[in-house]
């Protein structure tokens, strides 16, 4: 990201940006999931991305042994806590079919 850019707005207010990965099993059903957790429990989600190409998912630490394609999913949530870090992870990781979440980005 080139120093010039930035991710929120000075004034929203916002205690920071993050980006989470979440490798989930490949179909849309499990994406909209996803998303619905953030909306019900008013999350500001930034971006969602659905990444369904045919990655090897094998190569991620703790995913060697899932069987069958794997989605990774990119969320850029707003925190307007600095607890609602906690809480997204452990929201996320109740989600069906969710394997594995990583911090990839904080702002």
């Amino acid at each position: 990201m080139s120093p010039g850019v930035t991710l929120a707005h000075p004034g929203e207010g916002v205690a920071g940006l993050v980006v989470l990965t979440v490798y989930a099993r490949a179909d849309l059903a499990v994406c909209s999931r996803v998303l619905q957790t953030f909306t019900v429990r008013q999350f500001a989600v930034e971006r969602l991305v659905a990444d369904l190409s045919r990655f090897d998912h094998r190569a991620v630490k703790g995913l060697e042994d899932v069987r069958g394609p794997v989605m990774r999913i990119a969320l850029v949530l707003s925190l307007q806590r600095e607890d609602d870090l906690e809480r997204a992870g452990k929201l996320l990781n109740r989600v069906v079919d969710v394997y594995k979440v990583e911090q990839t980005f904080k702002a």
